[in-house]
């Protein structure tokens, strides 16, 4: 917490960055001086930003995998659906 102690005693985790940011704030005219001292701070207590990039990273990963179950789905569909094993082994039979 911004009180500076963590909860084993010793610094908190985001300390450096209230820190930082009341250090801004103390010798800036304006408050929109510490916009990316406050961003920090704040990441740093709730880790949004990490965890909207997570969920987006996330769910392109799930649209990568259902566009490969699709384009598995359709060359199966075409004929083109056996396995490379498969098709060695018919071409070995065959012969």
């Amino acid at each position: 917490m911004a009180s500076g102690f963590g909860l084993n005693g010793g610094r908190g985790r985001c300390f450096a960055f209230f820190q930082d940011y009341a250090a801004c704030f103390a010798s800036a005219d304006t408050p929109k001086e510490c916009v990316k001292q406050y961003e920090d701070y704040q990441e740093c207590l709730y880790h949004r930003k990490e965890l909207l990039r997570l969920k987006l990273v996330q769910e392109e990963w799930v649209r990568q995998k259902q566009k490969q179950q699709q384009e598995e789905a359709q060359a199966q569909a075409q004929g083109g659906g056996a396995s490379l094993v498969g098709r060695l082994l018919g071409a070995v039979g065959a012969a």
